[in-house]
């Protein structure tokens, strides 16, 4: 069972080598070569050091290893990455790190969430509540747009009992 906890800047290289490995691995099936390679991308070596700053960022770790993260924009009730190292996938780490970020969002009082799910994601997040909107795109930083889908979900009120 893996432990969840905030992501601290320490961090931001062992959750590029997950971030990395899960696309490779997981969106292999459901986007070009193209689009995984830039996905995929070389990042700046501090590339999640200001989100893990200024956003709740928290990662799920096995054996002192990130296998997975997360992170909730609570700005704008946004589901902005859950990711699980492919060795890790289908064990429910990904559930684990949603249902976090599900509860952040009720203590800062967010009625409701929205994501943009990858194509590969759309299942999960389905057995986790969420409801298909629309089919969108998501603009890479490299400029290159893959296809996801909008998805919401309404939360329930946190209750103290």
């Amino acid at each position: 069972m893996p432990t969840i906890r905030r992501a601290t800047p320490e961090d931001n290289e062992a959750i590029g080598r997950v971030h990395v490995r899960a696309i490779k691995r997981l969106c292999v099936h459901h986007y070009a070569p193209r689009e995984i390679a830039a996905w995929a991308g070389p990042r700046k070596p501090a590339h999640y050091v200001a989100a893990i700053r200024q956003k709740d960022f928290y990662v799920a770790e096995e054996t002192s290893a990130v296998v997975g993260f997360s992170t909730l924009n609570p700005a704008d009730g946004e589901v902005e990455a859950v990711y699980v190292a492919p060795e890790a996938a289908g064990r429910g780490i990904g559930l684990q790190l949603l249902r976090v970020l599900e509860e952040r969002a009720r203590t800062q009082g967010l009625r409701a969430l929205h994501l943009n799910a990858s194509l590969n994601a759309i299942p999960f997040y389905e057995r986790a509540g969420y409801e298909r909107q629309r089919l969108t795109t998501h603009r890479l930083a490299s400029g290159v747009e893959i296809a996801c889908v909008l998805m919401t979900k309404e939360l329930a009120a946190h209750t103290d009992g």
